[in-house]
């Protein structure tokens, strides 16, 4: 059979590079031991042949069904174990396995996505760093997040939120809230969502600033309720429904009324949103249909019948706002 008739091999490409299967496998996977120049010459050999890696060119015995590898920031957020769960569901009708991975916890959390790619065909990550990984033989690389800084340098499933914060902004604003805050989770600096909600909530201030504080996912929630309620606070916009709820449970044991004494809204649309009292209002995503069209554009691009990266491997997923009981 021609190259063109069959999937292309690692032994095509050493022999277009002119070089030996080893060298091409040290290109592929970004090893030591050969010149830039080499380097070059490999990888352009394997776009030019529309070479992807395999598992069983990466040195496994036998080759298996494609791989996925997702990687989060935490697996024990709820959130993150219900898109681990969806992106296997959405796998399962294409006969593909499922790596997860987490960052936070890891050694070198900037190079969890970088080291799963050299075992498995396709990456997918979640507010990880992942536009380095072009060396695996131009293997699909898809970025989610609703703040996504790599349009144009890898396949891309937008989580769009700005809208639902405009409308999480009127309807506080309908409400009479006039002293909002962000509370955001702890760390260096305020995360990209937690400014852009501050800058959505601003206006209900009559031309001030909105607020953001930090805190523990797990701790310290009564001190930091109390300094905000302290300060004239009467709406909280937590970064996520994990946090919210626990503000609703802190706040119930304080005895303060949600949402007479101040309004309480999270961000996700998690179950566990919907089983508490008063039920929380949340910005609100399909984590199903995130995983979907992950899955489709991974798809494609495995195929090439998708770029693996451009306008054209750009999906979009909107949040909405869920008004209950808490807001």
């Amino acid at each position: 059979m021609s190259v063109a008739s069959r999937r292309t091999t690692i032994i095509d490409v050493a022999e277009r590079a002119g070089v030996s299967r080893q060298t091409v496998s040290r290109a592929m996977n970004g090893m030591p031991g050969i010149s830039t120049a080499t380097r070059t010459t490999v990888l352009e050999a394997a776009k030019e042949l529309n070479y992807r890696p395999s598992r069983f060119g990466r040195g496994l015995v036998e080759q298996g069904p494609t791989t996925l590898g997702l990687v989060v920031s935490d697996l024990s957020n709820s959130y993150f174990a219900e898109l681990g769960a969806a992106v296997v569901r959405a796998c399962a009708p294409y006969g593909w396995n499922v790596v997860l991975a987490e960052a936070e916890h890891a050694p070198r959390p900037g190079q969890v996505a970088t080291e799963l790619a050299r075992r498995v065909d396709a990456i997918v990550g979640y507010g990880v760093p992942t536009h380095g990984i072009r060396g695996a033989g131009d293997m699909p690389v898809v970025a989610l997040g609703d703040s996504v800084e790599e349009f144009g340098a890898v396949g891309v499933v937008e989580l769009a939120i700005t809208e639902a914060m405009s409308d999480l902004a009127a309807h506080l604003r309908a409400a009479g809230v006039v002293r909002p805050v962000v509370l955001d989770l702890a760390r260096e600096a305020p995360s990209p969502r937690a400014r852009a909600l501050a800058r959505a909530l601003a206006p209900l201030t009559g031309g001030g600033e909105v607020s953001i504080h930090r805190v523990d996912a797990h701790t310290g929630h009564r001190a930091a309720l109390e300094t905000i309620l302290n300060g004239g606070a009467d709406a909280i916009v937590a970064f996520n429904d994990e946090l919210a709820v626990r503000l609703l449970r802190s706040l119930r044991l304080m005895g303060i009324e949600v949402p007479g004494r101040v309004r309480v809204a999270g961000v996700d649309g998690l179950e566990i949103g919907s089983l508490v009292s008063p039920e929380l209002t949340t910005l609100s995503i399909d984590i199903d249909e995130i995983a979907r069209e992950t899955v489709m554009l991974v798809a494609g691009m495995l195929d090439s019948s998708l770029p693996l990266q451009g306008p054209s491997a750009h999906r979009v997923v909107p949040y909405h706002l869920e008004r209950r009981a808490s807001a």
